[in-house]
């Protein structure tokens, strides 16, 4: 097993001190922190910051193994050593009303982010994602919401804790030495069809093509346990991605070119309402395609359009109410979640059900599966 210098396995055990870790970090444009992790950014300019970094240090070294793996110490910018760094990239606080109660799911998006402070340039990046639901009788105020999204980093439950989380992804992955090959999603299309959707429901056309592709990243490596390049839709322009870290110091990262690109679509969303004697019906379903190539020549490795459905059975006396773009965006997510499964490990069943050609889709996920196998 080889291994990047300054990182090892946490089945080595061995301490090698050149692996610096860089705590607490908000990627892309803190300018638009407002649309990208608005709590997190208020909690955060508390204190410049220290708060978060010092819980998430805390975590860190209660974590023997872990600390053997890296240097507290501060970087100085000069010598060519790989960084690690806690990237939040996104927060979504989302309050749904369900039989008179508020249920508020807060979600956030964090990279285990390996970079090199004096190369400008990343490494190698690892998303995860976490959510977990609160429920309250009246509707929260936004310091009621702050407080829950605190929650997410100083809650005892390790599941709704995205340190806790951060550290375990920290703990698994293993970072190669010599030539790597990269995969990114490089674009999140919307048809004119889905786009009248989002205008119609107000959302940020923008802030869902971001969202989406983080939920694409992270379903992918999180299935898969490869290495993805920061999408470059929204915030990660182009080449460049800024980071702000706890200090309120900030830098911009070079991102590697991609060698495999990955390319989401959204064609459509679809619904349909019924009414029955006891109970209202609503059926919500997304159309997406994606598509995997290879720049250099061309090489398609998949080319599919997939669907995902839900369907809300609501009872008349429960009062009920529901947003449609909600349950869009929350079946899409979850038809994101399952496609990070099958591009690893394709189920005939599932493609019977999703993808639009049925079985004839295999072939392309069995060419994806093989890719993904050769990038871990």
């Amino acid at each position: 097993m080889t291994l990047i210098p300054g990182l090892t396995s946490a089945q080595t055990g061995q301490t090698d001190p050149s692996l610096l870790f860089a705590g607490f970090a908000f990627s892309g444009n803190f300018g638009h922190r407002q649309d990208l992790y608005r709590y997190s950014a208020e909690i955060a300019e508390k204190d410049n910051g220290g708060q978060l970094d010092d819980l998430l240090r805390g975590k860190l070294l209660a974590r023997p193994q872990l600390v053997s793996r890296v240097s507290l110490q501060k970087s100085d910018g000069k010598r060519d050593v790989t960084s690690v760094a806690f990237a939040l990239v996104q927060e979504n606080v989302e309050i749904q009303k369900v039989d008179g109660k508020y249920w508020v799911l807060v979600t956030l998006q964090a990279n285990v982010l390996a970079f090199n402070r004096a190369t400008s340039s990343v490494v190698a990046s690892y998303p995860l994602r976490m959510r977990f639901t609160r429920v309250r009788q009246t509707i929260p105020t936004s310091s009621e919401l702050k407080a829950m999204v605190m929650e997410a980093y100083t809650s005892m439950n390790a599941n709704e804790n995205i340190f806790d989380q951060w550290l375990n992804k920290f703990e698994k992955i293993k970072l190669k030495s010599g030539a790597t090959k990269y995969l990114r999603v490089t674009d999140v299309n919307i048809t004119p069809e889905a786009e009248r959707v989002m205008q119609s429901a107000g959302v940020s056309i923008s802030a869902v093509k971001n969202q989406v592709a983080n939920f694409l990243e992270a379903a992918i490596t999180e299935k898969s346990g490869v290495p993805i390049v920061p999408n470059a839709v929204g915030e990660a322009i182009g080449s460049k991605m800024p980071l702000r870290f706890a200090d309120a110091s900030a830098l911009t990262l070079t991102l590697p070119e991609e060698d495999y690109a990955i390319t989401f679509s959204l064609r459509d969303f679809v619904s349909k309402k019924i009414e029955k004697q006891e109970y209202f019906q609503d059926i919500f379903r997304p159309k997406v395609s994606i598509t995997i190539k290879l720049p250099a020549s061309g090489r398609t490795y998949m080319d599919e359009n997939l669907y995902n459905t839900l369907i809300v059975t609501r009872p008349k006396q429960a009062d009920v109410q529901i947003k449609d773009w909600d349950q869009y965006f929350k079946t899409l997510q979850d038809l994101i979640s399952q496609l990070g499964r099958q591009l690893s490990s394709p189920d005939d069943e599932w493609l019977k059900e999703h993808a639009a050609r049925a079985l004839e889709a295999k072939p392309s996920f069995l060419q994806s599966k093989q890719l993904l196998q050769e990038l871990q």
